[in-house]
């Protein structure tokens, strides 16, 4: 591969991936882990096959481990599980994110970091832009399950929601670093990502918006340089966000203002941010009279007062009963846990379905987690998914980093309040963003990988290959059925099928 494209193609792994698992109604059933998994997969082997250099894979083994080590104990949790077909079914997906994650370490190459946090920001701006066009332009639908809030192509409002929330953050780094153009350019997005998370109604993704801006300005080398284009950007994204909310486009048929009305006031909001951001120069000297801590504080208590809402919420039903019966389940299998994707099958059994309605995960990644696979499998999922944090702070001076971390800590949060790991186009997002954080040094050229370590990891790709391209012949869809059941319709989307009630 020449040298050029070898730079490039990390990019193209979320660039691509993103918004066509988002169009997929978010990569939510099987037979989109297929074709997304095989592409990742297979990428990696051909670079692994053609290229002469190692990419990351020196350094970020132990990253594979970690996503490898929770696949094969997802796999395993088969032969314990009370539902093995479920269980089958969680590790099919877990490939694709071992898939993405193995292409990502072996096509990372020097400036690899900003490369795939760009192709993850413009993947994301892609898709919600094309979700936000078409809630504001396209007819008007009731949408079970999800009202009128915005929520294709993913079919998950919350998805909508995350998804916006980490597009904002990963905003930041262009629109108050850079060249007047790389500004305008990523400050014109703020204002539209701001509405699409409004129109979600996702109160868990506003709470991972304030944690990940606390961390973009806990971790940013200078916060009072960037604290001029942030002001700047405060009037046009409050008007867009108001703009949402006095349309009352979420509550009823018949809403305030129409969809077209708002995408033009939208659409001017944007031009004033662009236009603001390119003439607020950051490294222009003033009175920083507003200190350090200012900024750190403002961000805090954003993220506290999401937090109280969030709360709030979680203390309501269903949120709670989900909550209460993965508990039940880990207490039930303390050591091993009841096998990957089991949640369904004890709410099923819980004799709350028919008050609360059907679920098939307990909204909250880490706790489902705990109850399906237990401590092993969370501690495994842990290192996998915090291991390329581990080095932020070290490399905040890369102009990235800091936005990538607010992403990925956004991610982080909000997987814990939904259930964004059944939801591929999010969860490459985050590992995207990770990655970004992970590959912020430079790298410099290396001797080849010794023929043992290039082999094994060769092999690797191919098994995830096949076995991504393998899971075409299973039937098992997500249910809480036995597996003897009529499958669910393939066609039903995420929030049909996982749950039958808004909640957070």
């Amino acid at each position: 591969m020449s040298s050029h494209f070898e730079r490039f193609a990390i990019g193209l792994v979320p660039l691509t991936l993103v918004p066509a698992l988002g169009a997929a109604n978010g990569g939510f059933q099987p037979d989109t882990w297929v074709w997304a998994g095989g592409l990742a997969a297979w990428g990696a082997a051909v670079a692994l096959a053609v290229s002469d250099h190692p990419g990351t894979l020196r350094a970020g083994w132990p990253w594979l481990v970690g996503g490898i080590a929770f696949l094969l104990w997802t796999l395993a949790s088969a032969l314990w599980s009370v539902e093995p077909g479920q269980s089958l079914l969680e590790a099919r997906r877990t490939v694709v994110y071992a898939a993405v994650a193995l292409a990502l370490v072996v096509l990372a190459r020097r400036g690899g970091g900003s490369t795939v946090v760009a192709g993850v920001h413009a993947g994301i701006a892609v898709l919600v832009l094309y979700a936000l066009l078409r809630y504001l332009l396209g007819p008007r639908h009731y949408i079970p399950f999800e009202g009128y809030l915005i929520s294709q192509p993913l079919g998950y409002a919350n998805a909508v929601g995350i998804l916006s929330a980490m597009g904002l953050l990963l905003s930041l780094a262009p629109a108050t670093r850079g060249s007047d153009r790389r500004r305008a350019a990523g400050a014109a997005l703020v204002p539209p990502l701001a509405l699409a998370l409004e129109l979600s109604g996702s109160h868990a993704s506003w709470l991972a918006l304030g944690c990940g801006f606390a961390a973009f300005v806990a971790l940013h080398p200078a916060p009072l340089g960037i604290e001029r284009p942030l002001l700047g950007l405060v009037p046009p994204t409050a008007l867009a966000v108001g703009v949402g909310q006095f349309s009352r486009l979420t509550d009823v048929g018949h809403p305030r203002l129409s969809g077209p009305l708002v995408f033009l006031i939208t659409l001017g909001c944007a031009a004033v941010a662009a236009v603001t951001a390119a003439r607020l120069d950051p490294q222009a000297r003033r009175d920083r009279t507003v200190p350090r801590r200012a900024l750190v504080v403002a961000a805090v208590v954003f993220a506290v007062v999401g937090a109280a809402v969030a709360v709030r919420a979680a203390a309501e039903e269903p949120r709670t009963s989900y909550y209460h019966t993965a508990w039940n389940e880990y207490r039930a299998h303390p050591v091993l846990g009841s096998g990957a994707g089991t949640f369904a099958h004890y709410w099923a059994i819980s004799g709350l379905e028919a008050e609360l309605g059907g679920a098939l995960d307990a909204h909250s990644l880490y706790l489902e987690t705990l109850a399906e696979v237990g401590p092993v499998g969370l501690a495994l999922l842990l290192a996998f998914l915090l291991y390329p944090l581990r080095r932020a702070a070290e490399r905040r001076e890369q102009p990235w980093v800091p936005a990538a971390t607010g992403a990925t800590v956004a991610f982080l949060v909000h997987a814990g309040l939904d259930w964004d790991w059944e939801l591929p186009a999010v969860v490459v997002a985050g590992l995207a963003c990770a990655a970004g954080i992970a590959f912020a040094d430079e790298i410099p050229t290396v001797a080849p990988l010794p023929r043992l370590a290039r082999a094994a990891a060769l092999v690797a790709a191919l098994l995830l290959g096949a076995a991504a391209i393998a899971g075409a012949r299973s039937t098992t869809e997500p249910s809480a059925a036995p597996q003897t059941a009529e499958a669910p319709p393939s066609g039903a989307s995420a929030a049909e099928l996982s749950s039958s009630l808004r909640y957070l």
